[in-house]
């Protein structure tokens, strides 16, 4: 047996700690729960580069379905570049970053906290720039990450966006659902994705699909492809993969499909069969009974297992646990180090 990686160690330490964070962070997002509903803000922006900026596209998701609210992904260079002053009092600016040291992140943050906006970090150095630029600051408790290739930071921010979301719109059933997160991720790293490693072990690109909380998963998802396989893969909607992207489907072709049991599934099951019925390899990743047996075979040409929903808006951190494990071991068997990828540093430097 080969020797465990760095990155999959560290991914399997996921959910120990987001039951920690959880823990800990309650005091301070019912803080800023209580803020919100005292100033609600006119809208969101949120800022941050690479995987958390996949987070980014989460929290875009939950706070526009769950609380009406436009949010849009700040684009650093239009303040650090062109030096273009924004209009953000009131608004809710949250910037998200592993390490919190970015130049450029922590310069919008910068500006947004000047310009009177509602300030919101989450970061795993609660002592970071961007930290010190915020008025609140969420820890992610992912303790030290070693492997370049982001994991339990990453699930330990959408976690904390969830409990953000559910503590702040009062939602009760997200609060139970995060209550069981942490077995739910315990499980998920049981899961068998072995399967999947045979079929991508000599490819050269690939598509993952999803649509709605499972698109920035999908992202997220792509991002590792490269930088830990050398893997050319880009993340699509379900909608959108119907346009130009859907040319690229012949026989063999392989695409890696996340569902999850709201009104996008029946899209999604839709696609996964006209793919499959063009001859693709259609590797579905969907919560253990959300799909019927009869209609996965119609479907999918390998179903990576996954435990039952403990609540929807969870089933994406279930995923992508999952997938960390097969995507670590697969970077191994093409002959990669995904702990330490060529041309890649852990803390990226932008302005």
């Amino acid at each position: 047996m080969s020797k465990m990686t760095l990155m999959e160690k560290e991914a399997r330490q996921t959910p120990g700690l987001v039951a920690q964070q959880i823990k800990k962070t309650g005091p301070i997002l019912a803080d800023l729960a209580k803020r919100l509903k005292k100033s609600p803000p006119p809208f969101a922006v949120t800022i941050a580069r690479g995987s958390s900026d996949h987070a980014a596209t989460f929290a875009k998701y939950l706070i526009e379905t769950k609380f009406g609210l436009v949010t849009s992904s700040a684009a650093p260079s239009v303040l650090t570049l062109y030096k273009a002053k924004m209009r953000l009092k009131g608004a809710l600016a949250i910037g998200l970053s592993q390490s919190g040291e970015s130049p450029d992140i922590c310069e919008v943050m910068a500006q947004a906290k000047k310009a009177g906006a509602i300030t919101v970090s989450l970061v795993n150095h609660p002592e970071s720039r961007l930290a010190k630029e915020s008025e609140y600051v969420v820890p992610l408790c992912a303790g030290p990450e070693n492997a370049i290739a982001a994991t339990k930071s990453y699930i330990t921010t959408l976690t904390a966006l969830l409990h953000m979301t559910a503590l702040s719109s009062g939602d009760s059933g997200l609060v139970k659902g995060l209550k069981q997160l942490p077995d739910s991720l315990e499980k998920a790293l049981s899961m068998d994705w072995s399967p999947a490693i045979d079929i991508l072990k000599d490819i050269q690109d690939t598509l993952v699909i999803a649509r709605g909380y499972c698109f920035p998963i999908a992202q997220e998802a792509a991002l590792k492809f490269k930088e830990t396989c050398s893997i050319h893969a880009e993340a699509f909607s379900g909608a959108e993969v119907l346009h130009g992207p859907f040319a690229l489907i012949k026989k063999d072709y392989p695409v890696l499909i996340f569902t999850e049991d709201d009104d996008s599934l029946k899209g999604i099951i839709d696609l996964a069969r006209k793919m499959k019925n063009l001859g693709a390899r259609t590797l579905l990743a969907s919560p253990k009974d959300e799909i019927p047996k009869k209609m996965l075979k119609e479907i999918s040409s390998l179903n990576l297992p996954l435990p039952k929903s403990v609540h929807k808006l969870c089933d994406p951190l279930m995923i992508i646990q999952a997938f960390y494990l097969m995507v670590a071991q697969l970077a191994v068997r093409r002959g990669c180090n995904p702990d330490a990828p060529e041309n890649l540093k852990k803390i990226t430097e932008t302005f």
